[in-house]
């Protein structure tokens, strides 16, 4: 078996049933395998660091830990200290629940986390798997458990730099085989999120982050297209934000 170093992360959390179907995948690529999860949700986190709070790690089992921080904060931390002697030669942030399209993926701590390791130079995958599109109430990781040991197997074999992330999603469609895309990052035509003010016992406002269905966005060749069309997406993404179509014009 390949002695591959493997960093597995998410946002979901340590005891999320997706990061253990990707532990389960893992396994058979390799036996060098470390796991380093917060401790609890971090959903939505991006690629925020800790820099105002201390971080706690918690022992769990071998090569598994717990954080109190971030998903970012979990591959630091890899880097900096804990495999800081070798550095993981790939990492793997997921299975998230719930999809990782157009707009997500400027919120999403599970990208946030495989976008740090590609700031190292280290190859980063981000895994999710899309709920409630084709089958609503379908537990969709059934789906995952499908189509994720053999979608691993495609993209490992990839020649790609290690600086750019695949950002992979699992349309909520339970059949062995699906097809996959490689899609560019689509936009939603009407952003997802709400914004819902309240009143607690004490008569004082407060507000919750919502989400509801947001329509359009489907173009061809996007992201959002394609998980529509019950494929796999795989959208090769980066942590270079440079708008070069506007920056060509003033060159």
């Amino acid at each position: 078996m390949s002695q591959k170093k493997i960093l597995i992360t998410n946002d979901d959390g340590i005891n999320a049933p997706g990061i253990e179907l990707l532990i389960n995948s893992a396994k058979k690529i390799s036996s060098d395998i470390t796991i380093i999860a917060p401790e609890r949700e971090q959903s939505g986190r991006s690629q925020a660091m800790s820099l105002s709070d201390i971080i706690r790690l918690k022992e769990i089992g071998v090569n598994i830990f717990s954080i109190s921080g971030t998903p970012t904060d979990c591959v630091m931390l890899a880097i900096k200290q804990l495999m800081k002697d070798k550095k993981p030669d790939l990492i793997l942030s997921g299975v998230n629940r719930g999809q990782n399209l157009a707009d997500d993926v400027n919120y999403s701590g599970t990208i946030g986390a495989a976008m740090e390791g590609a700031i190292h130079n280290i190859k980063s995958i981000a895994l999710s798997q899309v709920f409630n599109i084709h089958n609503k109430g379908l537990d969709a990781f059934q789906a995952t458990k499908k189509n994720l040991d053999r979608t691993l197997d495609f993209v490992l074999d990839l020649d790609y730099p290690d600086n750019i992330v695949l950002n992979i999603n699992f349309p909520d469609i339970v059949e062995d085989n699906l097809s996959h895309r490689f899609t560019r990052q689509g936009k939603r035509d009407i952003p997802a999120h709400t914004m819902e003010e309240r009143i607690d016992p004490r008569g004082q406002k407060y507000y919750w982050i919502g989400f509801k269905r947001a329509e359009g966005g489907m173009h061809d060749g996007t992201d959002l297209d394609c998980i529509q069309k019950g494929f796999i997406s795989i959208t090769p993404i980066g942590p270079d934000r440079t708008a070069y179509s506007f920056l060509e014009t003033k060159i």
